[in-house]
Formats: structure tokens, sequence, C-alpha cells
């Protein structure tokens, strides 16, 4: 009974081992694409400079197989914008529901 289980247990790990290299391929071959500018201002990025590697935001769209990079002050931008956006809608919700 308990070869069973281990043959069991084997399969699973193997099959998920599969499923974690097939992942890990992919974000190899989608981190190739990686730009070396910002996508907004155009700002210069050095893949070699840990500062940037560890501030930059990157963010990946699996399904266009499309990488975009973003310095720390177009991402600050692009949330705050995002933040306000959310305020509005929030703000322009309660003004109907007061109506």
């Amino acid at each position: 009974m308990s070869s069973i289980k281990r043959k069991l247990s084997r399969k699973k790990a193997n099959k998920a081992k599969k499923v974690a290299d097939k992942e890990m391929a992919t974000k190899v071959a989608l981190f190739g694409k990686l730009a070396d500018e910002c996508l907004v201002c155009k700002k210069a990025f050095d893949k070699t400079i840990k500062e940037q590697v560890m501030t930059w935001s990157v963010v990946v769209r699996q399904e266009e197989e499309v990488v975009n990079l973003y310095c720390p002050e177009c991402w600050n931008k692009a949330i705050e914008i995002v933040e306000g956006f959310k305020e509005h809608l929030k703000n322009k919700q309660n003004t109907n529901l007061q109506d």
C-alpha cells in the first residue's frame, strides 16, 4: 500500500516540477525582452546596477509577451494618478447616492 502512495507522490512531484520548469523557461525568455530604458521618460536602465534593479518596476503581460519597464519617478506618478482616479470615482459614487 505504501509503495502505491510513494509512486503517486513521485508522479505528482514530477508533474509539479515540469510545470515549474515550463513557467521558469517562459519567464527567462521574457526577461530577455526587458528594455534598456523607462517606457515613459526614456531614462536609461542598467541591469548591472543593483540599485536600479531593486527600485525600477517591471510589468509583464504574459499573454502579449510584453515586458514594460518604469523608473521609480514615473511609477510613483502613475500610482498617484490611479489613486486620484479612484478617489474621483468614490466621490462621484457618494454624490450619486446622496441625490
